[in-house]
């Protein structure tokens, strides 16, 4: 079921890519380079050091939108203005890379286990 909303996902943040990048056909060849473009995008989030979960999380609207630049800047052959929006993508890539919400695991994670444990009786830190 999880795999189901995560094609839905994936579907519904190929449609706004292609908004964002003027696209109204539906290309099979063009959805392709879209997708692995969102994809290298997420890894060089995470090769900044941006958690894999954050990086992931297209949800979070600063993900989008670091998504949707980096995607404007990098598809196609000949981009006009890909010097204008890969400055703004590498520019939103390490704001989100000073941000400790983007750097660090939730804390509410932690929380879950340190409760987990507890419950089970241990007292135990480890």
């Amino acid at each position: 079921m999880a795999n189901n909303s995560q094609n839905a996902n994936e579907t519904a943040l190929l449609t706004e890519v292609r908004g964002f990048l003027r696209i109204t056909v539906d290309d099979t060849v063009i959805n392709n380079e879209i997708n692995t473009l969102i994809k290298a995008c997420q890894k060089d989030l995470i090769k900044n050091g941006i958690t894999s979960n954050k990086a992931n999380n297209t949800g979070d609207s600063l993900i989008k939108m670091a998504i949707l630049l980096y995607c404007k800047a990098e598809f196609g052959l000949d981009n006009k203005n890909y010097d204008k929006f890969r400055a703004s993508y590498e520019t939103l890539r390490t704001e989100l890379a000073l941000t400790g919400e983007y750097i660090t695991e939730s804390e509410e994670s932690e929380n879950v286990e340190w409760c987990f444990i507890f419950m089970r009786g241990s007292r135990k830190l480890w």
